[in-house]
């Protein structure tokens, strides 16, 4: 153990803690690191503060969030009454060391560390607190983390886990869960009153066929839906309320917006807010000088401190527990018991499948003292209700991949019932289940483990849900590294078909193999460049930085594989074909500068490119047009041969 106390500094904290924050403390004062669980509501901030004070160390206290760390100086003010000119501060182009404590936004910190005199960071601080540290997959922590030299590391978060990402890389840099607040342990915490509605929207859409993005715009703008959210808010409002509206668009903020503008006092917050707006809103939001607040998950779900809120609106449809956990932790603050609204879409499969696992959380609610308890890990058979829980393997062929999610079906035999289930992973596309067995491969997996809950009431299905860990390991990095794998063995050395155009765009070369991988040529000569080295990859970059976009997508020729782009040059156009990997010579036809007249020139290379396929590519070199040049590769040292052909391909085009 390296680890180095550094000199000790006083902290005097103005506040009484409670029964639940007490034991935390009790348990920090044995373990140097671990993650401490503490739900909405619970505190968290006066933990944090509490540990510092106990350490006596400079302390780093790391947020991903401005609106987090504006949170923590103004209870750093309040409870340590340190002001907040000697608070330190790492973010929004400052960097500033505190003699007792600093606030760092990761992203800022992350970049202070590569500077030359970064190095003062490294052993400045004796105690760090990661806030929401359920972040921590991220590249950035993880790199930022493992720099810094600190005897005491601890992480807090509400939810121990990051959707599609393996949670034990929190426990890596953190240390396992050391102290876990539950609801029914918070005085304050208040069990939520659900509410469901079942709404009327109902359109066609499948989603191994339509874009979801496509489904969100008809949803929001849907009238007969919103009319029914309307309804409910006004309801509450009747009440004294005070009402968040939930959503995940700007779009559905404005919409909604322009109903109730004109009879409440209604306040928006979205990312198109800026500094000052939401500021001066958040002032109004804090003194309760607001009916409803119309907001994003993403700015109502981490570091909101919005204790007069009692009434929630879930009017947009997702999945993700962790949200839900967020959400009602927010609404539980209030001394009145918070009303949740959620709106089950249930005439549209997919929709309504979000909801069926949404209400597995809300079932806990109802079964257990708060949705923060564990599930138990059961199956429970009655006249009435008959719940499912337990891990089957699914072969990968039985797999269906979706936009945004992976599908399979499971018979329930109990239930003479066939369930179909989703798990979503938003990198999947349709198009990949071609790549199946590639995955299959490349994982070592011919069956994928999943975990089911599925729960019957009256031979009704009210909640289901599938993880897969298994399924998790299909990240975007895992994607495009078995993507390039099929282009390349699908692709390289294929034949054209006799008749068939040898120019062929990124689409016309998917059409020939029944794929649709890739969206444009770039996508997919990107792919080429980052994943191997090929004899011509400098060249192709410098053409590819040179293309003519906006007149030209990049072509393709079959055999051998090459790629055409489109150069200007002061007097006119350039068609360049350069091969990927065989050692031929760059070919260039030179025509005048007349736009329009591309289509056609492009197809006078396509007959050159038949003359050669027909009759040999010496036969053509022999006898070339006068429109035509080539450049021959100096194979014998490469940064020297590039130099030689980029000076030559410039001194051409010009």
């Amino acid at each position: 153990d390296e680890r180095k106390k550094l000199k000790e500094v006083s902290f005097l904290l103005n506040a009484q803690l409670q029964e639940h924050q007490q034991i935390v403390i009790d348990t920090i004062t044995k373990k140097d690191l671990g993650v401490i669980v503490a739900p909405p509501g619970s505190g968290k901030t006066i933990v944090g503060l509490k540990i510092i004070t106990e350490k006596k160390q400079p302390a780093l206290i790391i947020t991903h969030r401005k609106q987090i760390a504006d949170q923590w100086i103004e209870r750093i003010e309040t409870f340590l009454g340190i002001p907040k000119n000697e608070i330190g501060k790492i973010g929004q182009g400052k960097t500033k060391i505190g003699k007792q404590i600093t606030i760092a936004m990761i992203q800022s910190l992350s970049k202070e560390l590569e500077k030359p005199d970064g190095i003062k960071l490294l052993n400045a601080f004796g105690t760090i607190i990661l806030d929401e540290c359920h972040h921590i997959p991220a590249e950035t922590f993880r790199n930022t983390i493992s720099k810094l030299q600190t005897f005491y590391l601890y992480g807090l978060t509400a939810t121990p886990f990051r959707k599609y990402n393996d949670s034990k890389l929190i426990f890596i840099h953190l240390g396992e869960v050391i102290s876990e607040i539950k609801s029914n342990e918070i005085s304050t915490g208040k069990k939520p009153k659900i509410i469901i509605r079942n709404t009327e929207l109902d359109v066609p859409f499948n989603s191994k066929m339509d874009k979801f993005e496509t489904l969100s715009k008809i949803l929001i703008h849907d009238s007969t839906r919103n009319k029914v959210i309307l309804k409910d808010v006004i309801n509450e409002l009747k009440s004294d309320k005070k009402v968040i509206i939930i959503t995940e668009r700007k779009e559905h903020i404005d919409s909604l917006y322009q109903y109730l503008k004109q009879s409440y006092e209604v306040i928006t917050l979205s990312g198109e807010d800026s500094e000052n707006n939401k500021n001066s809103k958040w002032k109004l939001l804090k003194e309760g000088n607001y009916q409803i607040l119309i907001t994003t998950g993403q700015f109502f779900g981490e570091g909101t401190d919005l204790q007069n809120a009692n009434c929630l609106f879930l009017v947009y449809p997702f999945s993700f527990e962790g949200k839900l956990i967020q959400y009602i932790g927010r609404v539980q603050r209030s001394e009145i018991t918070p009303t949740i609204y959620d709106y089950r879409d249930i005439k549209i499969d997919y929709l309504n499948k979000m909801f069926l696992k949404r209400n597995v959380y809300y079932r806990k609610i109802d079964k257990q003292a708060t949705l923060f308890d564990e599930p138990k890990e059961e199956i429970i058979v009655s006249k009435n209700n008959f719940i499912i829980d337990k891990k089957v393997k699914i072969p990968f062929e039985k797999l269906e991949f979706r936009y945004g999610s992976i599908s399979f079906k499971y018979d329930v035999s109990e239930m003479k019932t066939e369930l179909e289930f989703d798990i979503e992973n938003f990198e999947i596309r349709p198009e990949f289940e071609v790549l199946k067995a590639y995955f299959s491969k490349t994982l070592k997996l011919k069956n994928i483990t999943i975990s089911i809950y599925a729960e019957f009431e009256d031979g009704k299905l009210i909640s289901q849900l599938a993880l897969s860990n298994d399924l998790k390991k299909i990240t975007k990095e895992l994607i495009e590294s078995v993507k390039f794998k099929f282009v390349a063995k699908t692709f390289l050395g294929k034949q054209n078909p006799v008749g068939q155009e040898n120019l062929l765009d990124v689409d016309q070369l998917q059409n020939e193999n029944n794929v649709k991988l890739y969206d444009s040529g770039d996508e997919l000569l990107n792919d080429f460049l980052q994943n191997q080295n090929y004899k011509h990859q400098a060249h192709l970059q410098y053409l590819a930085n040179h293309h003519e976009r906006a007149f030209l997508k990049i072509r393709f020729v079959l055999n051998p594989f090459s790629f055409v782009f489109l150069l200007a040059g002061k007097t006119g156009f350039h068609i360049v074909l350069e091969t990927l990997n065989t050692e031929e010579a760059t070919y260039i036809w030179h025509f005048d500068n007349d736009k329009k007249s591309i289509p056609d020139k492009l197809k006078q290379v396509d007959n050159y490119l038949n003359n050669i396929r027909n009759n040999g590519r010496q036969a053509f070199i022999e006898n070339p047009p006068d429109n035509f040049s080539r450049i021959l590769h100096d194979y014998s040292a490469d940064r020297k041969g590039f130099v030689i052909w980029k000076d030559l391909i410039e001194e051409r085009i010009t």
